[in-house]
């Protein structure tokens, strides 16, 4: 099994409505996201998957998400639970 793993950041802010503690008040994080790629072969030049095009696309999602307040944005269409 071959694997592709990246690390990417971003920080943003959001609240726990109604839950009667400190961290219903607005405040911040600095969020780290982990991308991992298996394949049980490498492709046709040795590879998992191009890493550029990995690190691109993550950055894309990762900018809607960058020094935003969370609260006010929609759901996630394609929300993964988290691992355990």
């Amino acid at each position: 099994m071959f694997e592709l793993h990246i690390v990417s950041q971003f920080a943003a802010a959001h609240q726990l409505r109604n839950f009667k503690q400190k961290c219903e008040q607005l405040h911040g994080h600095n969020w780290k996201v982990e991308v991992f790629l298996r394949s049980p072969a490498l492709n046709h030049i040795g590879l998992v998957r191009d890493f550029g095009e990995i690190k691109a696309a993550t950055g894309q999602v990762l900018q809607e998400l960058d020094h935003r307040f969370l609260n006010e944005l929609p759901p996630s269409p394609n929300k993964t639970p988290p691992r355990n």
